[in-house]
């Protein structure tokens, strides 16, 4: 039991560490107006590599029309989680950005409630609906019925649209997790960066070629973000779901918060920290399951 505790604290640890990571390294590519699909191509094409390096070809031919369909869906959802991280940087800084994409951690826990009987109580009811509550308190500017509020929300929009897509792709991980935990994490995971290689892979072919700096940052999220997967894989193998999500959500908004106000010095409203601080208090009693 012992042994199993500390492998679960140890795989949320560095899952919140490598997602921060791809977080921050986000930012970095966006600061950098680098070519978001070259960007995103050299990181699946370093994810599929690394894991093929490590013997996934051995057992992807034993995934289950289950799995293969599961992670055709994810590989095509962190395209899409991505582009509109992307979006959201842009319009609202990565604060914000990664605050609303971790707090979506209201949507897999509701579902890991709902859908897999896991035990429920009126703080996690409480967190859930904060969570919602404050999400108008994301925007850079004042939601109003004039045509700066309209703006505001037209802004707005690309943050809620990463809210919804990431719950979505992180409950998939549950429904894995909970319907063929048996399923080899590495097979899984190639078949998500494979499909989403098969996206984003021609996009090296289109303009002129990824410059140094495309093929680094590439290279450095790739690394990243197959590492926060496979922890997060084996976090949701030792951990409920009512835990594990929120966890890593409140772990990353506090990491890529204090990059983006120490590094990239963000400039946030009164009721941007306002979100921030209700969003961590949603995520707090999320986690009080």
């Amino acid at each position: 039991m012992d042994g199993i505790v500390l492998n679960g604290v140890t795989s949320i640890a560095l899952a919140i560490a490598f997602s921060s990571g791809v977080a921050i390294t986000m930012k970095v590519a966006n600061a950098k107006n680098l070519r978001l699909g070259q960007f995103l191509a050299v990181n699946y094409l370093v994810c599929s590599l690394g894991l093929l390096g490590w013997g996934a070809w051995r057992t992807l031919g034993f995934n289950s029309p289950f799995i293969w369909s599961l992670g055709i869906f994810v590989g095509i959802m962190y395209v899409l989680c991505l582009w509109l991280f992307n979006r959201a940087i842009a319009s609202g800084g990565l604060a914000l950005s990664t605050t609303l994409m971790r707090l979506s951690a209201a949507i897999p826990t509701l579902g890991s409630l709902i859908l897999f009987t896991e035990q429920t109580n009126s703080y996690q009811v409480l967190g859930i609906v904060l969570a919602f509550i404050c999400l108008p308190l994301a925007s850079k500017q004042p939601l109003r019925f004039d045509q700066a509020g309209r703006e505001a929300l037209k802004g707005m929009t690309w943050g809620l649209l990463l809210f919804a897509a990431y719950g979505m792709t992180d409950f998939a991980f549950k429904v894995q997790a909970e319907l063929e935990p048996s399923a080899d994490p590495n097979a899984f995971m190639a078949t998500i960066f494979g499909t989403a290689l098969l996206f984003t892979f021609p996009q090296l072919f289109k303009g002129v070629k990824p410059n140094r700096d495309c093929l680094f940052w590439g290279l450095v999220l790739g690394l990243a973000n197959v590492l926060a997967t496979y922890f997060w894989i084996i976090t949701l193998a030792h951990m409920p779901g009512a835990v594990a999500f929120p966890t890593l959500g409140l772990g990353v908004i506090a990491v890529t918060t204090l990059a983006s106000l120490l590094i990239w010095r963000e400039r946030l409203r009164p009721a941007n920290f306002t979100f921030l601080v209700l969003a961590g208090v949603a995520v707090f009693l999320i986690n009080l399951g």
